[in-house]
């Protein structure tokens, strides 16, 4: 599904996001659990 331009999310929620994914990823990448990433950044596993 295509949302509008941000999903209807703000530049301050946009950022966020974005940092969030981007701290998730770091996380991976050092060999971390999915489950101990989404518990500690309060979000999905998924």
């Amino acid at each position: 599904m295509q949302y509008a331009q941000g999903g209807g999310l703000t530049a301050e929620q946009r950022a966020f996001r974005e940092q969030v994914r981007l701290e998730a990823g770091v996380r991976f990448e050092a060999g971390e659990k999915t489950s101990a990433i989404a518990r500690d950044l309060r979000i999905s596993e998924r």
